[in-house]
């Protein structure tokens, strides 16, 4: 069973960044910028938008 390392939430001072690995990414991942939120229940809620 391999872990979901597409997305990442990461805490960088006072933000928390929203991170995504496109799936070309092969044997590492290729981490992208989605955006950087004040708390991390945005970044959750970023995350779970459709």
């Amino acid at each position: 069973m391999s872990e979901d390392m597409t997305t990442l939430i990461e805490k960088d001072g006072n933000s928390f960044i929203v991170l995504w690995s496109p799936e070309t990414a092969e044997h590492e991942p290729d981490y992208r910028e989605l955006g950087r939120f004040m708390t991390r229940q945005a970044a959750v809620d970023f995350l779970s938008q459709d």
